[in-house]
């Protein structure tokens, strides 16, 4: 199976000084927990999920409004598929990189995403379509571990 059968391609995106606000009030109106980052040429260069947004206002003493997209995103690498990719190439990204949602392009622009959801629901075991149930496991394994926690400093 194909990456563009799985994915949603209906994707609303935002720029690099998008205010998280508006960022998450188009998750909340919208009912879906990421935004890809777009540069001037629809290229993804980055994604805001809701715990970014959190974690963004909490780690930045800052309200919503104040904040934009690039500084809870700018330190992290944009990890993509293809549109033509085989969902076993994203499951093995997402595996390799603990991620559960990728941005899917062709030539470089920003088509769709992919979820972890995504992929799941287009999974058929039971039918023999889909992933095999062995990869299925593994990736979710690895994308649901837990991370070390960071070292914060003591607020007096």
């Amino acid at each position: 199976m194909k990456v563009k059968e799985a994915m949603v391609s209906n994707v609303f995106t935002c720029t690099a000084d998008t205010k998280l606000d508006v960022i998450a009030l188009m998750m909340w109106h919208n009912d879906f927990g990421c935004v890809p980052v777009v540069d001037d040429k629809n290229k993804p260069v980055g994604i805001i999920t809701d715990r970014d947004i959190a974690m963004g206002a909490a780690l930045q003493y800052k309200p919503l409004w104040e904040i934009p997209a690039f500084s809870v995103c700018e330190d992290r690498e944009v990890y993509c598929c293809k549109s033509d990719d085989d969902v076993q190439k994203a499951v093995g990204i997402m595996q390799n990189h603990s991620v559960r949602r990728l941005p899917v392009t062709s030539r470089g622009k920003l088509v769709g995403i992919v979820s972890l959801g995504d992929i799941v629901a287009c999974s058929d075991v039971a039918k023999g379509a889909g992933l095999p149930l062995s990869e299925m496991a593994g990736m979710l394994t690895s994308v649901s571990a837990h991370h070390a926690p960071l070292r914060l400093p003591v607020l007096t």
